[in-house]
């Protein structure tokens, strides 16, 4: 049963990447059709992250409260439904209404369901949200093999409509296939501890840089004089080494505990400097292990600030606050293209992995320093 839940529930992460994630491919298409510029573009990731972001605690806490397992069933299907909107969506701020119609629905999908995964698999929640963690990079890798085929082939909207039957049908195994709520805490307890703040502010920068990069990582490559297939090939390159990077994550977790945060935070802003100065390909390899192995590593760390009454609301606030940052990353980074150029723009992507890096040890100081005061005060 927990194989199966484990399986179920990285499936339907996957497609609420694959949703999110159908964008950027596509952008070269909808800002031609739709005569819109990148900041504009940039927005309709916004148009999604900030209602993900602002339901994630009461996702969490509903959660705990009303039964896991059946709120997921509902962000599945729901998210599955709404994204099937852009088919009828003909105007820009059509297109950013369907997309934050989405954004709702599959924010009701990451609190509930890192904390079933944490409550199921207590003695191995590293490995299990390495695997849980892959959600992103196969979402991400499959989208543009899935949507650029059926655009060119047919239209760009009917991307969205074949995504939705794909996830809709995971919605309805997890609904039938798995009996019962499998855990739920006795009391819900609607909760934030401070010791997860630094953990918070870091996750907002390093998830404006994440959703910053792969929105625009298309468009930076074709500017850098790669073939549009090309470039795409080498998005869903990143996603793939990607898969492997958050089982890796996972595991360093289980082995290194709180270091690894801001070992994968230091390696970052290394590989994304390269990047934007060389825009080589051969950098795609490193850097997808470490790109997506931070989702696995920042997911198990939160889990461990909290109680089992508060987990669904403490990693519901943590993800908010990330996806704060995820809301703005895409713009802002938009704005820096259109003010300056691709490469410059870039740069601030390894800027912001290095100022969580930072965060992550001041964090580290002051709890070795409470430790140490704490030690003192008992003697």
């Amino acid at each position: 049963m927990r194989k199966k839940l484990l399986v179920l529930l990285s499936l339907g992460w996957v497609f609420n990447y694959a949703h999110r994630m159908a964008i950027p491919p596509l952008i070269p298409m909808i800002k031609g059709e739709l005569g819109i510029n990148n900041a504009e573009a940039g927005l309709l990731m916004t148009a999604l992250l900030l209602p993900y972001a602002l339901v994630q605690v009461p996702a969490g806490y509903l959660g705990d409260k009303l039964g896991r397992k059946r709120l997921l069933v509902v962000s599945i299907i729901g998210y599955s439904l709404s994204s099937a909107l852009i088919l009828f969506a003909r105007e820009y701020w059509e297109l950013l209404a369907v997309r934050a119609l989405y954004g709702v629905f599959s924010g009701f999908y990451y609190a509930p369901a890192t904390a079933l995964i944490s409550d199921v698999y207590r003695e191995r929640k590293g490995s299990a949200f390495g695997v849980f963690m892959v959600g992103p990079p196969v979402g991400t890798g499959i989208a543009p093999l899935i949507v650029v085929p059926i655009a060119l082939t047919f239209q760009w909207r009917y991307a969205f409509v074949v995504l939705s039957l794909m996830s809709v049908s995971v919605g309805l195994a997890l609904a039938f296939s798995v009996r019962g709520e499998v855990s739920r805490p006795s009391r819900a307890s609607f909760s934030i501890p401070g010791n997860v703040l630094l953990l918070s502010a870091a996750n907002f920068i390093v998830l404006a840089a994440f959703f910053g990069l792969l929105t625009f990582l298309v468009s930076f490559l074709v500017d850098s004089g790669v073939s549009i297939g090309r470039a795409s090939a080498l998005f869903s390159l990143l996603s793939v080494i990607g898969i492997a990077g958050s089982l890796l994550g996972g595991g360093i977790y289980d082995r290194l505990g709180r270091k690894s945060v801001s070992v994968v935070f230091g390696l970052n802003a290394v590989l994304t400097f390269l990047l934007a100065l060389t825009a080589s390909p051969w950098v795609v390899v490193p850097l997808g292990l470490t790109f997506y192995s931070v989702g696995a590593i920042v997911t198990a760390y939160t889990s461990e600030k909290a109680s089992p009454e508060n987990l669904g609301s403490v990693m519901g606030f943590v993800n908010m606050v990330g996806f704060f940052g995820a809301t703005v990353g895409p713009y802002l980074l938009g704005l820096l293209i259109d003010g300056f150029d691709y490469e410059r723009a870039f740069l601030s992507v390894p800027a912001m992995y290095l100022l969580a890096w930072l965060l992550i040890k001041l964090e580290e100081f002051a709890e070795k320093r409470k430790g140490g005061t704490a030690g003192i005060s008992r003697t």
